[in-house]
């Protein structure tokens, strides 16, 4: 909370500042580009210096520095446009341009703020499989990654229900919030898992970054549901034999590959499926493919650009794949949820151009050669 605070002093005073010394440059008669590359040092300057003071109260954390730097961006520039159309009534038509461009900030960061990291969406595709005869749909509820559960996370969980899944998956990064909460907060995760059980009887989960496997079995127990540590879990539906497999982001790396050659080299099943929190784990099914690798982490990169998709997804694999959806990859077709969530912590909440999603999976028969 305070790094929110800190931040938001940073963006008025990098934007006041900025403001103050354009106003003053515009009126000593330079040229309007030096202007502006003159702000725009200043604003640049200035955000790297309280982006460094914000280290002092987070430690050493990049999205400490994303966060100031977003915060500025949104504030700060919007801040120095204004002033300088105040308080500079005569002023190059170029700088009367720039200024107002700058104000437009104000609406992508309440967009980016307030709106898109609600706007959920239903992500759906169909994977063409050999030995399914009945369709089999999987609900996907990937990255709640939510401190409390609220009518937001309900709304994911009736959405995924609306489309009565056969099979429901949640790949990791179900909460986040500081240990010394867990006895409080757990009780509201483990209604989420016992409303879904009412509709769904197969629910698999693995841990990510911010839950671990000792907190979900303790959210899950007595429900029904599965939470995999590397492990594998074979059962029959649609009178089909369906294996699923789950990695442990943070476990041992040689039972992770043990468990994806117990999967993969599982000759009674019909379909094989592989469950991970990073799409990264592609990489134990380099041997020999699975039917499905479903994962999350990524967000979609949580923030995307037209042409260009996301700058930053936090994974190895491609950043097509990364970007979310269902792709194929060595082989193994790879579905990425963008997610219910968003990052916390440190990291600036928002997304923009990568709008939440909860993903529905249908598994049809392979029709042809």
């Amino acid at each position: 909370m305070f790094l929110n605070y800190y931040s938001i002093v940073a963006a008025v005073v990098v934007g006041i500042v900025s403001g103050i010394l354009g106003v003053k440059w515009i009126r000593t008669g330079l040229r309007s580009g030096q202007v502006v590359a003159r702000a725009v040092t200043v604003g640049f300057v200035g955000t790297v210096i309280l982006s460094g003071g914000a280290l002092f109260i987070t430690g050493l954390d990049g999205f400490t520095l994303v966060h100031v730097t977003y915060v500025v961006g949104a504030m700060g520039a919007p801040i120095a446009g204004g002033i300088a159309l105040l308080a500079a009534r005569t002023r190059p038509q170029a700088i009367t341009a720039v200024c107002v461009i700058a104000l437009v900030a104000i609406p992508v960061g309440v967009y980016a703020t307030y709106v898109e990291p609600f706007w959920l969406r239903v992500d759906t595709a169909e994977l063409a499989v050999d030995g399914v005869d009945e369709r089999i749909r999987i609900g996907v509820l990937a990255d709640l990654q939510t401190t409390a559960v609220g009518n937001y996370e309900n709304e994911a969980v009736d959405r995924l229900l609306g489309f009565a899944p056969d099979i429901v998956v949640m790949p990791g990064d179900l909460y986040q919030f500081d240990d010394d909460l867990f006895d409080e907060r757990a009780p509201q995760f483990t209604q989420v898992i016992r409303r879904i059980l009412d509709d769904v009887p197969l629910v698999f989960l693995v841990s990510g970054n911010t839950d671990t496997v000792a907190g979900l079995r303790q959210i899950t127990a007595g429900t029904g549901a599965r939470v995999l540590d590397n492990e594998v879990d074979t059962f029959e539906l649609n009178g089909i034999t369906l294996s699923i497999g789950g990695t442990t982001l943070f476990g041992d790396e040689a039972s992770a590959r043990r468990m994806a050659e117990r999967l993969t080299g599982d000759e009674h099943a019909d379909v094989r499926i592989l469950l991970a929190h990073k799409p990264d784990a592609i990489e134990l099914l380099h041997a020999r493919p699975a039917d499905l690798l479903i994962a999350g982490h990524t967000h979609g990169g949580q923030v995307s650009f037209p042409l260009i998709g996301p700058p930053l997804t936090l994974s190895s694999v491609p950043r097509h794949v990364a970007a979310g959806g269902l792709h194929e990859l060595d082989g193994t077709p790879i579905y990425v949820s963008t997610g219910v969530g968003r990052e916390r912590g440190n990291a600036p909440q928002l997304r923009i151009g990568v709008r939440p999603s909860i993903g529905i999976i249908d598994l049809v028969g392979a029709v042809g050669p």
